[in-house]
């Protein structure tokens, strides 16, 4: 990109915003690739206040609506995460993954409406859609990050919430030799573990500074131990009952009706090792005063092991013996699920998942090069040319086990946090781990998410020798992407239901101690080797085959955009005027080819609650679209005097649909009773497409001082929804053996003695026999219909429309003793929400008010500063695509008011080595998240605090 938002407009050091109003369409920002070079020219004052001041400049000097954040040295960002950061600024607020920052919301806009760079470009992700995880970038090898929430023609299209550009290093920032490398140790509070992290980067310039080379690396290990406590859902309208065993309807006793009772209750310890690799290398050379040629590369390798050991209960409301209910809501607050109560669902068991591993085995990567060429005085060109890729492949790694003993237990909800309560686990007893048994297995699942993109672009920037026209910018850019996924499903439910004792010598069944867990829950319970579970069962003759499933798909995405904008100068009764107008058009097409199986039958298995899905052989399925956008754009900003300025911006913006929703095949769920469902894309989706404005006022009323206040609306089309109807799909393979053999385990015809080889149990002698007399596949079943099968079928559609308005008022003020104080608020409402109503089922995402505050002491050689945000609640999803298996479509999961307390202190031992000191939510605040009612928990997680100390040392 050509501009910057200082060169745009350098009036004096001090001007800013007071009111402003109205226009068409979009407006005024800054380029984005240089904006950050002509910040780093400058002679760097380092510190809080030399951050907050570039940050200042930048915002104060853009043509329309800007924040940053600027590294207060370098290799020195202010947060341990570029995301953690990017929460301080106004209107921007965060999601965490691990305790860490991962993905950004811009003015109640969710990571999928933003558009992430890196110097300039769109950096590839590993996630199924378009949105960015900001924790496989390391903070020490970032420079600055811009956040553009107006926009401007020369802006690449793509981002209705915001584009953030983040900045690294260049040699011809800092000419000269730079050493700068860091290193430091971090404590766990939950894992009790302390993991070391460092980073180090090299620069120096050559021949009167007109070759330089940069090489950075960052290395960072974390032993996490994450605490939760969850359900996979609330289901609605359930009739909650017991039949004291004998399943005659004459004899069932009904509790309540319509009522909500959770899917499950799982208490789980997740023990996970992270390691986050970041490499960049720069070279760039000026042959000549009016060019200079930037070649780069980055690497980033992210690494997560996970090691989950879950106690676990699942609920029916056929086998609830005692419940109390909230009348409000409908809400069970208390109930019992007992042995004996229910033929239909099966008895309770108590649950022991071990080992259940969630990997991620991220690599990202971008290469580019770059040529600025002035030349002449008034016409300047810059060709860009990179490509970035991304993948994400747990490579088959994953395995999920689970063992059972017959029992009963307890749930209470009464006192806030609920709690289980299982039969014979009090005071540290555990019960004989001979009861235990044989159920469910998944071993080799492989999930390979890989995302590739090409981008190419020649940007002209004309300075006109005129007193009102003072510059024009064109352009075009064009992007080649091709994102793919494909998953393979192992699954075992041969031993469902509690019925095969399991062989606790092999699987070395212990009592497994969850340390620093949640106080009054049960901390004490058993797991087991899963590798051995799994080899014992491939020993026997029951291998875990994999499946490929429906979601493979490889979706090319091309994207040709041309713009043009005219910069002009006037003066309002003695105060200039900037007025930016241009306009943006884009083309995009798309090409969709998938694989595609269809079901072929439906089996129940040993477990009464589960069914298995059976598959056709797979065909290649292929669709397509195409769709394009002109985007008007005017911005305008008026001095009204050298410390204070208006802004106003008026603009429309666009944002392409989620890549994974674009792909045309179906994906049958894990059936459960009563609960047949399946979920597909559509190729012909259009983007969202939003009409903008927003009004603005700044006054830098003092040196490193700021207040401004902020005021923007959004007119949202398009909004793509999950449509929910009713398709039929023949069995056509309804008799197969898997069918006979799963009945006779299900109902008992086969012989389940334990000292029987499991391999003999589903012989051909031993199979049931369909087509005897007295055999009633539908009454066995009870559900599964013959010939057919009827799927509740979610697919996505343009459908639904938003208003989105909101406040954002900030306030920056360092005083001459060396304190000082970073404190924000943005407020932000539409009109549709979620309330009582089940048949609703449209809201915004990530939608919520945030607040911020930084104090902060720098003089002499100390630095301290002490940080919070607050984010109040806010919609999470809601799950339309039936995510959670557990028969809770439509229900909405919110997250709770969440903040959190930082701080860091440094101290100066000379002027080239630091000592510093780290601690991240030192209060161990909990994230907490709830269904469509506040009683209803949905999700609590403790990731504890960290803490950190460390050296720094530059040298230049």
């Amino acid at each position: 990109m050509l501009l910057d938002p200082k060169s745009t407009h350098l009036w004096k050091r001090d001007t800013l915003a007071a009111a402003v109003a109205g226009a068409v369409a979009l407006a005024g920002l800054a380029g984005v690739a240089q904006a950050q070079d002509g910040v780093i020219e400058e002679v760097m004052v380092t510190g809080i206040r030399g951050s907050l001041t570039r940050a200042m400049d930048i915002k104060r000097d853009a043509d329309g609506v800007v924040d940053s954040i600027s590294a207060e040295d370098i290799g020195k960002f202010p947060d341990l995460n570029v995301a953690e950061s990017l929460q301080r600024v106004t209107g921007v607020s965060i999601d965490r993954s691990g305790g860490e920052g991962q993905a950004v919301t811009v003015r109640g806009l969710g990571p999928q409406f933003n558009t992430v760079l890196v110097n300039g470009r769109q950096l590839a992700t590993d996630s199924f859609g378009r949105e960015f995880n900001f924790d496989v970038l390391a903070a020490d090898l970032i420079t600055g990050a811009d956040v553009y929430k107006s926009t401007r023609a020369e802006l690449q299209e793509g981002a209705i919430g915001a584009t953030i550009n983040i900045s690294t290093a260049k040699p011809f920032d800092n000419p000269g030799l730079q050493l700068v490398g860091s290193f430091k140790g971090m404590y766990e509070t939950l894992s009790e573990e302390t993991s070391p992290s460092g980073s180090f980067l090299v620069s120096n310039t050559f021949a009167d500074d007109t070759v330089g080379v940069l090489l950075a690396y960052s290395r960072q290990e974390r032993d996490v131990q994450i605490n939760r406590i969850e359900t996979a859902g609330w289901r609605p309208g359930q009739t909650i009952s017991n039949n004291a065993g004998d399943n005659d309807p004459d004899t069932t006793e009904v509790l309540f009706t319509n009522a909500y009772i959770p899917r499950n209750w799982d208490q789980i310890v997740d023990q996970q090792e992270r390691t986050r690799d970041n490499a960049s290398l720069v070279f760039q050379f000026a042959p000549s005063d009016d060019v200079t040629i930037t070649l780069d590369g980055f690497i980033s390798k992210f690494e997560v092991d996970s090691q989950v050991t879950d106690l676990a209960s699942w609920f029916e409301p056929d086998r609830v013996g005692e419940a109390t209910i909230d009348p409000a809501t409908g809400t069970l607050l208390s109930f019992t699920q007992e042995v004996g109560l229910s033929v239909s669902s099966g008895d309770p068991a108590t649950d022991f998942v071990s080992h259940t591993r969630f990997s991620r085995d991220v690599s990202n990567d971008g290469f580019g090069l770059n040529v600025e060429w002035h030349i002449n005085d008034q016409l300047k060109a810059n060709f860009d040319a990179s490509t970035s890729t991304a993948e994400n492949d747990r490579a088959g790694r994953d395995r999920f086990n689970v063992v059972g003993i017959i029992n009963s237990y307890s749930f209470d909800g009464t006192g806030g946090t609920p709690t289980v309560r299982h039969d014979g686990f009090e005071n540290g007893q555990l019960p004989d781990p001979s009861l235990s048994r044989l159920h469910y297995n998944e071993k080799g699942n492989r999930f390979s998410d890989e995302d590739e993109i090409t981008e190419y672009k020649a940007d002209f920037e004309y300075q006109f020798d005129h007193e009102t026209f003072r510059q024009a910018s064109f352009g075009i850019y064009r992007q080649e992407r091709e994102k793919s996924s494909f998953q393979i499903f192992a699954s075992q439910c041969q031993f469902c239901g509690y019925n095969t004792p399991a062989p606790n010598d092999i699987l070395n069944f212990r009592p497994f101690r969850a340390e620093n867990f949640f106080g009054g829950l049960i901390d004490t319970f058993y797991t087991y080797d899963g590798d051995a579970y799994v080899q014992f069962l491939e020993d026997e003759g029951f291998p875990i085959e994999p499946v490929l499933q429906n979601n493979r798909y490889t979706i090319n995405e091309d994207i040709t955009s041309v713009y043009a904008d005219l910069v002009m100068d006037f003066e309002v009764r003695g105060m200039p005027l900037t007025v930016n107008v241009g306009g943006r058009y884009a083309q995009t097409d798309i090409d969709v080819a998938a694989v595609q199986a269809f079901i072929s039958d439906v089996v129940p298995t040993t477990d009464l609650t589960l069914f298995a899905n059976r598959f056709g052989q797979p065909v290649n399925i292929s669709d397509g679209g195409d769709y394009s956008d002109f985007l008007p754009t005017l911005s305008a900003k008026l001095d009204v005097r050298d410390d204070m300025v208006v802004r106003f911006a008026a603009y429309s913006s666009m944002t392409r649909p989620t890549m994974s929703e674009l792909s045309p095949a179906t994906t049958f769920n894990e059936p459960r009773r009563q609960n047949l469902t399946a979920q597909g894309g559509n190729s012909n989706l259009n983007p969202f497409t939003s009409d903008n404005w927003d009004l603005s006022f700044e006054w830098y009323y003092n040196d490193a001082s700021v207040f401004s206040v902020a005021y923007f609306e959004k007119e949202v089309d398009d909004f793509i929804t999950s449509v929910s109807a009713l398709e039929t799909y023949a069995m056509t393979d309804r008799m197969g053996p898997d069918f006979r053999c799963a009945l006779g385990f299900a109902f008992g015809d086969l012989d389940n003695d334990p000292d029987t080889p499991l391999q003999d149990l589903c012989d051909p002698a031993n199979e049931l026999d369909p087509d005897r007399p007295g055999v009633d596949l539908v009454a066995i079943t009870d559900e599964l219909n013959g010939a057919e099968e009827v799927y509740r079928v979610n697919r996505p559609q343009n459908s639904e429309s938003a208003d989105i308005d909101g406040w954002e008022i900030a306030l920056t003020h360092v005083f001459d003793n060396g304190f000082g104080i970073a404190a924000n608020a943005t407020f932000v409402d539409s009109n549709v929400s979620l309330g009582a109503d089940t048949t609703e089922t449209f809201a915004l995402e990530g939608l919520g008010d945030s607040q911020n505050l930084i104090l902060f002491y720098e003089a002499d050689n100390w630095q301290v500063r002490v940080a919070y945000n607050n984010r109040d609640d806010f919609l999470r999803f809601v799950d339309n695509t039936n995510r959670n298996s557990g028969g809770t479509t439509g229900e909405p999961v919110n997250t709770e008011e969440f903040g959190q307390w930082d701080i860091s202190g440094s101290y100066d031992i000379t002027d080239n080595l630091t000592l510093f000191f780290e601690g991240i939510n030192v209060t161990e605040e909990e994230l907490v998240q709830t269904g469509r009612f506040k009683n209803q928990i949905y999700n609590i997680e403790d990731n504890g605090s960290r803490y950190a100390i460390g050296i720094r040392g530059k040298f230049f």
